[in-house]
């Protein structure tokens, strides 16, 4: 029996390994095993990350299939990733969602270039949007959201997100700011009708105060103190090329 369930394991996963690399031979991004899509829906979306991958340099495909079979699905999406060599370059930048039916499950990798610009977090947030188009069985509007958020961060990663702008606006405000003060600086140096005194004698006339005694009297002292800084080990830092997220629907 344990031969048969191993010699089963072993037939899925060269099944697997050769769809993978037949796919990834032909070049394409969008692998639909399980029929979720209508010619006109796969037509379009294929166009759509065509598009998008060869304008960023990263891949991004979209795979649907029956089951995930004896592995699970955060297996199943990496064994199909690497053996069908997707992604560009020595790092393989590239960005892959999978939807398995018979589990209800679906999964997003990310890796190389892919994996900078679509962090855990990302993933978390594109999960968000369209798991409920998914468990709404309107496939098509969920894998073009996810094509949609992946051009959207891949843009941010190499050009700059849009909202840069908004740090280019508080530059202006910076710098406005200093020349208002030069200015308000240079019109303050010119009213010379008043300067500061350091006694009263301009305003007291000779011989009409008479002092009998003077001293000093301490009042109150400023003490300024500052907490001593202790140098702590630096917290190594934790990198990944690979990034793996998603849930159920």
């Amino acid at each position: 029996m344990t031969k048969k369930v191993l010699s089963f394991v072993l037939v899925l996963i060269l099944c697997v390994s050769l769809s993978a690399a037949a796919f990834a031979a032909n070049g394409a991004r969008l692998i639909d095993d399980a029929d979720l899509l209508t010619e006109s829906e796969e037509r379009t979306l294929t166009e759509r990350l065509n598009v998008i991958s060869e304008a960023y340099q990263v891949d991004v495909i979209i795979v649907t299939v029956d089951s995930t079979g004896a592995m699970n699905a955060d297996e199943y999406i990496e064994f199909f990733y690497d053996e069908g060599s997707f992604g560009y370059g020595s790092d393989h930048d590239g960005v892959m969602l999978l939807v398995a039916m018979e589990e209800r499950q679906y999964r997003i990798l990310s890796n190389g270039l892919g994996a900078k610009a679509i962090s855990p977090s990302d993933i978390d947030n594109i999960s968000d949007l369209i798991a409920p188009s998914l468990s709404d069985e309107d496939y098509a509007e969920a894998f073009s959201d996810f094509a949609d958020e992946c051009e959207y961060l891949l843009e941010g990663e190499i050009n700059g997100f849009p909202f840069n702008y908004a740090k280019n606006i508080l530059i202006c405000l910076a710098i406005g700011l200093v020349v208002a003060l030069i200015a308000t600086g240079s019109m303050k140096s010119k009213l010379k009708s008043v300067r500061m005194q350091p006694a009263a004698t301009q305003y007291t006339k000779a011989g009409s105060m008479k002092i009998t005694d003077q001293h000093e009297l301490f009042l109150y002292r400023n003490v300024s103190r500052r907490k001593k800084e202790t140098s702590k080990p630096a917290a190594k830092s934790r990198s990944s090329s690979r990034n793996i997220g998603g849930g159920s629907f």
